[in-house]
């Protein structure tokens, strides 16, 4: 498929730059897109909170599901929700596994619709009612091309037990801390600062037309394609933003509410980060250890205080002993794979 767009559209967005925004109030093709892999009842959620989406003047919005997987399997669900929706949405399947190549099968998908933005959710998620049109104003006012808002924490319906419940408050009071933050750094004139991610994320199709940036398709199970993208995307120069009123919510799964899956989780991203940090600086591979002795210390520490904070650092140990085995594993020439599983329903 074709990666560009017409000339037409091309002029149009370096228009919206050179002129001070005079543009923002032309019409927008938007195209919302979640990428799904075997979560068909979660899946089913965010659609009927898609659908129950106040819309943002002088758009045109449509909707896709790229099923990831080496079969259809939820191609009846997406069926199933299409007439909540003025248009059904748009189903594709990308057999080809891995987290890059179903978001790239996305963007491609809008480039050959002729989309002006393409917006991303994850199909665990559910998305304010004023989540798209907090997204489009930021776009339109601020002449950002990459956008990105908050992400709660949403407790699943089963019953919890005490350790899934506890682990819970610690993932919701690690999201609050980094929405907190992100919003200091808004108020402060430094929103750009803010790495924007997949799991609430606004794209001007420029970034991939354009610039040719685009899901790096090497890290097919590692993690991490959206903050390298940001992160050319802040090298090459173009405007990010941060949008703190545009909400999404996560539903945690069950089986992410272990220590065991925390520890798997941070591990991987150390190693996803450690192995960039190497690449981009050119460093020797050893020097990835360096940092892991003041965690050993400050890992000892957390577990100390574990039984006196009443379990509420207990992310914190998992995270920090993720992040000196994710540093020895990438030392040791391991590449993570914690994408291949799939948790959720």
């Amino acid at each position: 498929m074709d990666r560009h767009r017409p000339q037409a559209k091309a002029a149009r967005s370096c228009d919206r730059l050179a002129d001070g925004f005079s543009s923002q109030n032309l019409h927008l093709t938007l195209l919302v897109a979640v990428l799904t892999r075997r979560r068909p009842h979660m899946l089913v959620a965010l659609m009927h909170s898609l659908a129950k989406l106040q819309l943002p003047d002088n758009c045109s919005v449509s909707y896709l599901v790229v099923e990831n997987d080496t079969e259809q399997r939820v191609l009846d669900a997406v069926q199933a929700v299409a007439p909540l929706f003025p248009a059904p949405p748009l189903y594709v399947h990308e057999d080809e596994p891995g987290i890059p190549f179903g978001r790239n099968r996305a963007v491609r998908e809008a480039i050959a619709r002729d989309c002006d933005l393409l917006l991303f959710v994850d199909d665990d998620e559910e998305v304010a009612e004023d989540w798209l049109v907090h997204m489009v104003a930021a776009y339109r006012t601020t002449g950002a091309v990459l956008l990105g808002g908050p992400l709660r924490a949403q407790a699943p319906k089963s019953k919890l037990s005490l350790a899934q419940r506890k682990m819970f408050e610690n993932i919701q009071a690690f999201y609050k801390a980094k929405e907190d933050r992100a919003n200091r750094d808004c108020e402060d004139g430094n929103s750009s600062k803010v790495r924007i991610v997949t799991n609430n994320w606004l794209a001007d199709l420029s970034i991939f037309r354009d610039h040719d940036i685009w899901f790096d398709e090497s890290m097919r199970f590692t993690g991490g394609t959206d903050s390298k993208l940001y992160t050319q995307v802040r090298d090459r120069g173009l405007p990010t933003c941060w949008v703190r009123d545009a909400i999404v919510y996560e539903t945690i799964a069950l089986d992410r509410l272990s220590f065991a899956y925390q520890f798997r989780r941070c591990r991987d991203q150390a190693n996803v980060h450690a192995r960039h940090k190497t690449e981009t600086l050119g460093r020797p591979a050893i020097a990835a250890l360096f940092p892991i002795f003041p965690k050993l210390v400050k890992g000892v520490w957390q577990a100390i205080l574990l039984p006196i904070k009443r379990g509420n650092n207990l992310l914190d140990l998992a995270r920090t002993t993720g992040l000196i085995a994710g540093r020895i594993a990438f030392v040791r020439g391991k590449k993570p794979s914690l994408y291949q599983e799939t948790t959720g329903h």
